[in-house]
């Protein structure tokens, strides 16, 4: 896949030859995991919009947990106001073996069912089903690497990147896609980890999809710095122990 290139601040346009004929490619940089208030996450979507655009991407999938809110509301906002931003409809689902991002679906997975019959039920709408942040210890994460359509291997929330180190691993091994994902709960975290997929001009929704599926992607990553993951981590331990007394 041809390189990407800012050439007065637009991006170039690669092109590649099929059948003796130039046909023009788009490379979109997408954010694929991001939550919003209406999950976990601290700031609304229209915050996540905004940071989205101000960082020059392409599209966004705001996947928050167990929930089609934030991207229903995204969606709406984008429509609404025409912002030249695509929102890819998506959720975090809890399996039974920790958590899978599911894009291109409308309708709620039901969670805490088994992984497999999960992507099933994903495939099944037309959407594809994604480990997130695999191998990773207290985030509810898989520790193998189940059928499914792509691997976070990126996830920016890695500090210290051995979570990541074992995702591409296991993932080169299985002959899977990797992909990126901020897992921004913040923001100001957005973007932090790009998946940039190859399309042809024109694409829609379902060829996205497909060149995810296909494997035509490469990653841009960005670590999140210190601050914010302590940041993050502060607000969840935070959570957690309000939970728990019942606040």
């Amino acid at each position: 896949m041809g390189s990407t290139e800012e050439d007065g601040g637009e991006r170039s346009i690669d092109l590649a030859i099929d059948g003796g004929f130039p046909s023009p490619k788009r490379h979109l940089r997408l954010d694929l995991h991001v939550h919003s208030s209406f999950s976990d996450g601290r700031d609304g979507v229209e915050e996540i919009l905004k940071a989205a655009l101000e960082g020059g991407l392409d599209g966004i999938a705001i996947t928050d947990h167990d929930t089609l809110e934030g991207s229903i509301e995204a969606e709406r906002i984008v429509g609404e106001r025409g912002l030249d931003l695509l929102v890819i409809p998506g959720v975090e689902v809890s399996t039974s073996d920790g958590h899978l991002l599911a894009l291109g679906v409308r309708k709620l997975p039901p969670p805490g069912r088994r992984t497999e019959e999960t992507v099933e039920f994903v495939r099944r709408q037309g959407g594809i089903a994604i480990v997130s942040h695999p191998y990773h210890l207290f985030r509810h994460s898989m520790y193998r690497i189940p059928d499914c359509d792509a691997v976070e291997v990126y996830n920016s929330k890695y500090i210290f990147g051995i979570a990541n180190f074992w995702a591409k691993r296991m993932a080169e091994r299985r002959g899977l896609p990797m992909v990126a994902g901020s897992d921004a709960h913040i923001a100001g975290t957005v973007g932090l980890g790009v998946t940039v997929v190859e399309v042809e001009e024109g694409a829609d929704l379902d060829d996205i999809l497909g060149s995810i599926r296909e494997g035509r992607v490469k990653i841009e990553s960005k670590r999140m710095s210190p601050s914010a993951f302590v940041s993050q981590m502060v607000r969840w331990v935070n959570k957690r122990l309000r939970r728990r007394l019942g606040r």
